[in-house]
């Protein structure tokens, strides 16, 4: 658990921005096919890539979040609204992010 949001039920800002991010990836996983939000985030670009190492990717970030929380099989616990309210409760409490 987070210590400092037990004692002072404040949690610092990039946590903040995390658990924003995964409650919006919910959000985003249960749209309809059709919408601009859900296909901009799941489009892949097709076009040369650039020298170097990859950019990273915020959904892949996220989903890399999602497993150090221990959350598998994500794509099929947000259609349970309440349960993925439980994996943002989850994740505001644990430290390790």
């Amino acid at each position: 658990m987070n210590l400092f949001y037990i004692k002072y039920n404040v949690i610092c800002l990039g946590l903040a921005v995390l658990i924003e991010y995964i409650s919006w990836l919910g959000h985003l996983e249960r749209m309809e096919e059709d919408r601009m939000p859900k296909n901009i985030f799941t489009q892949e670009l097709e076009r040369k890539r650039r020298r170097g190492r990859p950019r990273k990717r915020l959904k892949e970030e996220v989903e890399r979040d999602l497993q150090v929380l221990g959350v598998r099989r994500w794509r099929e616990l947000v259609a349970d609204r309440k349960k993925w309210k439980d994996i943002v409760r989850q994740a505001k409490a644990y430290s390790g992010l």
